[in-house]
């Protein structure tokens, strides 16, 4: 959909070239949508929701982004005005025919270059709840943007129903991307930070694939390829990129242990979550100490950022060399001081750091340390205010790393939420089970005694 209108056309600013650099590696554009779900323990109107989706429509003007082909370029515009006429409505009378459902709308690729980059669906659960469902290119949202939507626009209906203002308006997206369009001085600075990152990532040794179903990959190519040395494979295989979803739920009780430990020592729940993580990668790959994977950084720094719609984020390799000596504690607050460090260079785009990782490795195309893409959530217990609701991530059905890993906490149960989209050619659903509950115990063994060294804990588990 090329504009009409005289609309002012820009370039992609850097988060949003990640996207297009994902499609290079997948045949399957859905491979980066973004398919989230809503439900709360209310009824809605629909038809005033309808309502609210269109007003929303015009003050998150991410909605009204539209992309198109310009030569061999991707440019972008916004739209003045958009609505849509109807908005369908599903009820479902189980929880898989609900799931079956909206896999399969995820995993349908969106029509972005004519002009569809988002699809809204109502539903009625069947435990008659209410909920909306949106599918967004991850060109015009990312996970925070979804979640913002969300909450934006049942702000708009609250107000709608009593007959009140409109909440305060939201930042504008094009009003960012006009502040990266050719700028010298985030130029300069992205330079400076590039510099910095690559020395920090490379820690003067190469990187070791650390994979969830141990180094059976690695292995295999290892052999395949009579490279006795070999520590990176070939895994961006843009055919091969099929995926399935696994999800698991936390116990109440182990969800009390990790949030109690959290409260009580002012840390941060994607810190233990990814020290679990970083420890049971070591224990499956050869007792590594080296682990290094993405991190979606969010880059939302400000009240203004964090109200506003649009892709924003940006994967970041955190790598980590975990001493065997150290507590668990003490590991836990080393996490904290690297990710300060890569939140502040989290302006230097993926498609720079990718680059940086073939030239400095000579890596051809295919081939990579990291096996994972990480991300957590912090949707936080009063997002809705007093309304109760469950949070859900579908499966797009296609992805071009190994391993996409969403985590949350569940604001209605408390409970703990693992995502797991992983590529079936790479893994099975019983190797992501296995690595969960392997996550999950080394977290426990950590948090009942944190004075633990980190090669304690590799034995206990």
């Amino acid at each position: 959909m090329k504009p009409q209108n005289g609309e002012q056309v820009y370039k992609l600013i850097h988060s949003q070239e990640m996207v297009q650099y994902m499609w290079k590696y997948s045949v399957h554009m859905q491979s980066t949508q973004i398919p989230v779900a809503m439900a709360f323990e209310e009824e809605l109107d629909f038809r005033l929701l309808a309502y609210a989706v269109n007003v929303e429509i015009q003050r998150n003007d991410c909605m009204r982004l539209r992309i198109f082909r310009d030569k061999l370029k991707i440019k972008q515009f916004f739209l003045e005005e958009y609505k849509l006429d109807k908005i369908l409505i599903k009820s479902f009378s189980s929880k898989e025919e609900q799931v079956a459902y909206f896999d399969s709308v995820a995993s349908t690729k969106l029509d972005v270059f004519g002009g569809e980059t988002f699809r809204i669906i109502f539903f009625r659960t069947y435990e008659n709840k209410c909920g909306i469902f949106i599918c967004a290119s991850h060109m015009i949202m990312d996970f925070a943007a979804a979640f913002m939507f969300m909450k934006d626009l049942m702000a708009v209906y609250d107000s709608l129903k009593n007959r009140q203002p409109l909440p305060k308006p939201l930042t504008r997206y094009e009003d960012i991307i006009k502040k990266e369009q050719d700028n010298p001085e985030l130029e300069a600075r992205i330079a400076r930070d590039a510099k910095e990152l690559d020395e920090w990532v490379a820690k003067d040794r190469r990187p070791f694939y650390n994979a969830i179903n141990g180094t059976k990959v690695l292995d295999m190519q290892s052999k395949l390829l009579h490279k006795k040395d070999m520590n990176m494979p070939h895994i961006y295989l843009p055919v091969l990129d099929s995926t399935h979803l696994v999800k698991c739920h936390l116990s109440d009780e182990d969800s009390k242990i990790i949030s109690d430990f959290i409260k009580e020592n002012h840390l941060s729940a994607e810190w233990v979550i990814q020290l679990g993580f970083r420890i049971y990668f070591s224990k499956l790959n050869r007792h590594t100490n080296d682990t290094l994977f993405w991190v979606l950084c969010p880059r939302r720094r400000t009240v203004k950022e964090k109200r506003c719609g649009g892709t924003l984020a940006s994967p970041m390799p955190w790598r980590e060399i975990i001493d065997d000596n150290m507590s668990f504690i003490d590991t836990i607050h080393q996490l904290g001081e690297s990710q300060l460090f890569l939140f502040r260079h989290s302006d230097v785009p993926f498609t720079e750091v990718r680059q940086m990782e073939r030239d400095r490795y000579k890596l051809s195309l295919m081939q990579t340390a990291n096996s994972m893409m990480f991300s957590y959530l912090p949707a936080g217990e009063n997002a809705f205010g007093d309304r109760k609701y469950e949070f859900t991530a579908y499966n797009f059905g296609h992805y071009v790393m190994p391993l996409y890993t969403l985590t949350m906490q569940e604001a209605s149960t408390g409970r703990y939420v693992f995502s797991y989209i992983h590529r079936l050619f790479l893994t099975k659903d019983e190797d992501v089970y296995s690595f969960h509950n392997g996550v999950v115990r080394t977290i426990l063994a950590g948090i009942k005694n944190p004075d633990k060294t980190i090669g304690e804990i590799m034995e206990e588990i």
